[in-house]
């Protein structure tokens, strides 16, 4: 009996250290990308159309792409008849509308039509852009002022003077959460809004210098993205700090891997994830251990930190890949598969938005082939694996023990 207690035992560390291996080998992958027009910057994800919405801000352009087929089915063009170029997105859940921010206001797309149903006029130009489900608000930000834009009456009916460098809702909470980058490292700060009453509520300290932001539905947390400079080693490493919309104070922070270079996020709702787009990679960050869990190298363009949006229809990011307004070269799309293996019903979609980078160094060209899916060892996986080969070396050693027992005693 206990002989075969052990070799069960024995079965069981195989087993267990075969599920961490599976469960260890992140699932996403870069199925192919799409072509767009010249420095692309803003993409938004439109759940009730599904449909993929990217602006163009040298092109001037926006590419509205089927998520079921990934290929384009509408280019909105002459957009300059309103304002200038598009910068970046905000999806109007409530109306069914793309809002976009440029340099003299903002304008509303109508996601059944495709055409342009609102236009606002703001000399500070905008470049940022959020929306409230809730109150029905778009918040863009450019030149030190957030204007507050109505989608009923659209118009502004409020504005506010801080200057920031990213935006995002927190849907749960109605608020906005504004990173203010002074650039230096001990003053930076997020604001937090109230969008019932247009005004600040909060500022939290964070360390560095905040440049991207992303809201997750599924802890009530706000992201944070950023660089932070080590006066001993004399580098600047990347950093993603972590708010809670319970207490608005940091709750955890992340030392990125050098590999790991910031960019725009998406948070994805069903796996608990958030996706970091360099341009020339996503890094993918679970929620729950806080940890780099994944990396898919999609071929693009370093440091182009451009937008990204998170498809729940499909389960598939959508990472822009800018090659800069100075090649004249038009940019791509990458479409990262990511299948979910999640029971969460998903909710709502926040794409960071930040500014748009007009030039970025290419180091690669644009891909159409498959990256392969890496292993990716998080650190309860590597305590796990470490269990079953404890528990699998006990049992060798246990064995050998009993066969030397019955050994010695046929001896005798």
């Amino acid at each position: 009996m206990k002989v075969k207690i052990w070799k069960v035992l024995g079965l069981l560390s195989i087993v267990i250290f075969m599920l961490s291996i599976a469960g260890s080998v992140h699932s996403a992958s870069l199925t192919t990308t799409i072509t767009t027009g010249v420095t692309p910057v803003g993409v938004v994800y439109d759940p009730v159309m599904h449909e993929i919405f990217v602006c163009n801000y040298v092109g001037g352009d926006i590419q509205v792409i089927s998520d079921s087929t990934n290929q384009q089915v509408a280019d909105i063009t002459a957009l300059t008849q309103y304002a200038g170029p598009p910068y970046n997105m905000a999806y109007d859940s409530g109306k069914g509308e793309i809002w976009v921010a440029d340099a003299t206001g903002a304008y509303a797309i109508s996601d059944a039509t495709n055409q342009v149903v609102a236009n606002v006029t703001d000399t500070n130009g905008l470049d940022l852009a959020a929306f409230d489900p809730k109150t029905g608000e778009v918040f863009m930000s450019y030149n030190g002022v957030i204007a507050v834009i109505s989608d009923t009456t659209n118009t502004i009916i409020s504005s506010l003077t801080q200057s920031v460098t990213s935006i995002v809702d927190d849907s749960a909470k109605s608020e906005i959460f504004a990173a203010q980058n002074t650039g230096d490292q001990g003053s930076s700060s997020i604001y937090v809004i109230s969008a019932n009453t247009n005004a600040v509520t909060n500022t939290v300290p964070v360390s560095g210098t905040p440049d991207y932001l992303v809201y997750d539905s599924g802890k009530g947390e706000i992201f944070v993205g950023g660089s932070v400079f080590d006066s001993k080693q004399g580098t600047t490493n990347s950093i993603v700090q972590i708010i809670s919309d319970s207490t608005n104070k940091v709750v955890a922070t992340i030392n990125l891997p050098t590999t790991v270079n910031l960019g725009a996020m998406a948070y994805n709702p069903n796996k608990g994830e958030i996706y970091m787009n360099d341009g020339a990679s996503v890094a993918i960050i679970s929620d729950k251990t806080n940890d780099v869990v994944g990396t898919v190298n999609t071929n693009g363009y370093a440091s182009s930190s451009d937008g990204i949006a998170y498809d729940s229809g499909t389960s598939t990011v959508y990472a822009i890949n800018n090659p800069g307004s100075t090649s004249g070269s038009m940019g791509s799309l990458a479409v990262v598969s990511d299948p979910s293996s999640g029971t969460s019903t998903p909710g709502p979609t926040s794409v960071a938005s930040s500014s748009p980078s007009t030039s970025a160094s290419p180091t690669s060209s644009a891909a159409t082939s498959p990256s392969p899916t890496v292993p990716e060892f998080s650190n309860a996986t590597l305590l796990l694996v470490g269990a079953a080969l404890v528990i699998g070396t006990l049992c060798t050693v246990g064995l050998a023990a009993r066969k030397s027992t019955r050994t010695r005693s046929f001896s005798k």
